[in-house]
């Protein structure tokens, strides 16, 4: 892998912490063979779930280890996007997608003013086929 050009590694779904065990993984092994990457993630998690292990993943069996890998993660990311998505709450806020979706920024390296508006782009087949891509947001047909 051509480290240099890696800025940063975002995690996102399905659910990655389905597999907490092997994102700690990723991210240590990422992180030892290009420290200045960012770690961002996407779950639909709130904060309080995690912390509390009440998740679901394939190894860690009770609530107490599912808390401490979820901690273990948790100290190696930048930010999350961490709530489920609700279609009926379409927002247009920085990598939001719903309403009740929160931003968390764990490190000091981002601030809210460094994530831009969601963008959607729609493609339009010769034969009349569409494919959207990007961010659902309020107004864009799905």
């Amino acid at each position: 892998m051509g480290s240099a050009a890696l800025e940063g590694v975002t995690l996102s779904g399905g659910e990655p912490l389905q597999q907490a065990t092997a994102v700690a993984e990723l991210i240590k092994e990422i992180r030892e063979s290009v420290p200045w990457a960012s770690f961002g993630m996407f779950t639909g998690y709130t904060e309080t779930e995690l912390d509390a292990g009440c998740y679901v993943t394939r190894a860690a069996t009770t609530e107490r280890h599912r808390s401490a890998l979820w901690q273990c993660i948790r100290r190696q990311l930048d930010f999350a996007i961490m709530g489920r998505y609700q279609r009926t709450e379409a927002v247009g806020q920085p990598l939001r997608t719903s309403s009740n979706q929160r931003l968390h920024l764990f490190s000091s390296r981002y601030s809210e003013a460094d994530f831009d508006l969601q963008l959607v782009e729609i493609d339009i087949g010769p034969d009349g086929s569409s494919v959207v891509t990007g961010f659902p947001v309020l107004g864009t047909p799905a």
